[in-house]
């Protein structure tokens, strides 16, 4: 079986930097790390997990516990993030929790158990106790939202700048009366800076007398709902700016129950940018969300690079009281069909 000594032999290196290099210490430079894989590699190295965790310290596991794997961008994400942290030596765990904290403790403690180097997760807005311990014990990154009673740096896209730029683009096409359509206190933080976005942009226009919003499950059949519940309003809008693409496909089949045509009866804009939205009629015209700034910086994170050096493209780094940094990345506009100039 080789042995990191055999590595090290190999290339002219001591074991001891060779044992950093294989446990990603972020003491290694650059070169040294990508040799001392590729040659553990070439020479068919593998890390004896069952000793390390005899002795107690981390596998080379990376837990990542997400809500939805069902959301493009989640599975977009944890595939990008898989093959970043792959390329590193290390193995993703992937875990869903459904918004369920019972059921995020449970994946939590599996993972503690397994003795996870680090854990990468979109909490659920009511973590439990355990939970919480857990992840305090375990280097964490927190990736879209914050839960405010965890003190770690969050990774996310400037959501409050992304729904701010679909508000202003219709404006900029004539609208007023746009209503906005997104997730309740359950999506946390995300929730929230969505909306901030929408307000600040309808105010920034001159139109705040027209904002109207729904909140709620960020889910198809909470967004058929609500425009059902917008198009029923006497002054039914002009234009809706969605805040997810599970909201999206509950909002087309409400439009479709109420027989009217897009956009030449109702412009909207969506959230995030799966496949299907280049394909449906004229393109859906979207907010983009910048998935792989995210998704590689979460790797390197989760790696053991350095927040710093490892968000060089982030357009917002903000530190709060207790040292933890919000490291955001922007969004960017998408123009299809689905918005009308009027």
């Amino acid at each position: 079986m080789v042995t990191i000594k055999d590595i090290g032999r190999k290339i002219g290196m001591s074991h001891a930097t060779v044992s950093r290099a294989l446990n990603n210490s972020p003491l290694v430079n650059p070169e040294t790390f990508e040799l001392v894989q590729r040659t553990a590699r070439e020479m068919g190295y593998f890390p004896d997990n069952a000793a390390r965790a005899l002795r107690g310290s981390a596998s080379n596991i990376v837990g990542f516990v997400l809500p939805d794997i069902n959301n493009h961008f989640y599975s977009r994400i944890a595939s990008v993030v898989g093959r970043h942290v792959a390329d590193r030596g290390l193995q993703l765990v992937l875990a869903t929790s459904d918004e369920d904290p019972a059921r995020e403790e449970r994946h939590l403690v599996e993972l503690q158990r397994a003795r996870a180097r680090a854990i990468v997760i979109t909490p659920t807005s009511a973590l439990t106790k355990v939970s919480l311990d857990i992840l305090r014990a375990i280097p964490t990154t927190q990736m879209v939202r914050r839960n405010p009673a965890l003190a770690t740096d969050l990774i996310a896209a400037d959501d409050g700048q992304g729904v701010a730029q679909a508000v202003r683009h219709l404006l900029s096409r004539g609208h007023q009366r746009i209503a906005y359509i997104g997730g309740g206190p359950e999506t946390l933080s995300t929730g929230s800076e969505r909306l901030q976005g929408y307000l600040s942009a309808m105010q920034e226009g001159g139109v705040s007398a027209h904002a109207r919003y729904d909140l709620g499950p960020p889910q198809p059949e909470f967004g058929r709902a609500a425009t059902e519940r917008l198009l029923r309003d006497p002054a039914r809008p002009e234009a809706i700016v969605l805040g997810s693409s599970q909201l999206t496909i509950g909002f087309l089949d409400a439009v479709r129950a109420a027989g009217l045509s897009v956009p030449q009866d109702l412009s909207f804009t969506g959230y995030d940018d799966p496949d299907w939205f280049a394909h449906w009629g004229a393109g859906i015209t979207t907010v983009g969300l910048p998935i792989d700034r995210i998704a590689s910086t979460v790797a390197a994170i989760a790696s053991g690079q350095k927040a710093d050096s490892a968000a060089q493209n982030a357009v917002q780094i903000e530190m709060d009281t207790q040292g933890q940094r919000d490291l955001r990345f922007a969004c960017a506009l998408i123009e299809r069909g689905t918005v009308r100039r009027i």
